[in-house]
């Protein structure tokens, strides 16, 4: 599915995103338009009371708060980190509601009472939103954030471009680590011949 507005960026929704995109406040959908990036698809949208939602893309989180409860009277504010400027997301459960929390350098979490009327509670918080039962579909948009949170963290794997002296050492120590196993009684003959082609493959 695919949004766009008059000079603005087409908004483009997974499959698996296009029910909680439905039920996006329409600020929310012109803030999105305003600010993502071409190429930029929406994965993930977690909603909350009040016109509130985490969105997930491709790229990145969006939080977006809308009217008086939000602390943003009469307005809405979007606010965006990159995955690895995330370090992981909170789902808090209560009785009957809870919080979804991004947690990033200088906002590890927040207060997830929502019957307070603070700054830092769920509603006013920039980085949570509330979020009210059934929880199974901020459950899984939690879960899905998790992984792409996980997977801007995750290692790069080594480039091709390593010089030939380096690419050439790291073999050799790998090859001798097979070898103190195979002669440890680790790895068998056969077993240290396949690691063997696969590193010289």
């Amino acid at each position: 599915m695919s949004i766009a507005g008059e000079g603005k960026v087409q908004v483009t929704v997974a499959q698996g995103a296009q029910e909680g995109f439905a039920g996006l406040h329409r600020k929310a959908v012109e803030a999105l338009q305003a600010n993502m990036m071409h190429g930029e698809r929406v994965e993930v949208v977690i909603l909350g009371p009040s016109n509130q939602a985490v969105i997930g893309t491709n790229r990145r989180a969006f939080i977006f708060k809308k009217g008086f409860m939000a602390g943003a009277s009469f307005g809405a504010e979007l606010t965006s980190w990159d995955y690895r400027n995330l370090v992981g997301v909170q789902l808090h459960t209560g009785m009957m509601s809870g919080a979804v929390i991004l947690q990033g350098p200088g906002q590890s979490g927040s207060k997830t009472s929502t019957w307070r009327n603070k700054d830092d509670d769920p509603y006013k918080a920039p980085n949570a939103i509330p979020v009210t039962r059934p929880f199974d579909k901020a459950q899984t948009g939690v879960a899905s954030l998790r992984q792409r949170i996980a997977d801007a963290h995750a290692p790069s794997q080594p480039t091709q471009q390593t010089s030939p002296g380096i690419a050439t050492n790291l073999i050799a120590d790998e090859l001798m680590k097979l070898a103190q196993l195979r002669d440890a009684g680790v790895l068998t003959e056969e077993e240290f011949a396949q690691q063997k082609l696969r590193l010289l493959g």
